[in-house]
């Protein structure tokens, strides 16, 4: 399928009108394509404004999921510090190559 038919089958599900496998394969297909996930978002909020302009007060938009900057930083620090801390324990649990070079480590072990 196109992104035109993806589109259109965004317009049947906002109406309640595909099938449970049809809604399936649209959220796989909205999970890694960017674009029609984004055209769902805005058909939403289309929708949402309508609603408001037509008098229901209560309608509401569906908030997008950002990121923020504090978030990222703290999210790539826990990252490093894992990783770090993983390293820092495979590396006393299993030791490293030594004293000696790791090609000669190489060497020795496959002689053996």
């Amino acid at each position: 399928m196109n992104h035109d038919e993806w589109v259109q089958q965004i317009d049947l599900e906002l109406d309640g009108e595909l099938s449970l496998p049809e809604r399936a394969a649209l959220a796989r297909h909205l999970a890694g394509c960017r674009h029609c996930a984004e055209a769902r978002v805005s058909h939403l909020e289309l929708r949402v404004a309508f609603a408001r302009s037509a008098g229901e007060p209560h309608a509401r938009t569906v908030p997008r999921p950002r990121i923020r900057g504090r978030t990222l930083a703290l999210w790539m620090t826990a990252s490093l510090v894992a990783g770090a801390a993983a390293g820092w324990l495979g590396h006393s649990r299993w030791g490293g190559p030594g004293s000696d070079s790791v090609e000669a480590t190489r060497a020795t072990f496959l002689a053996h």
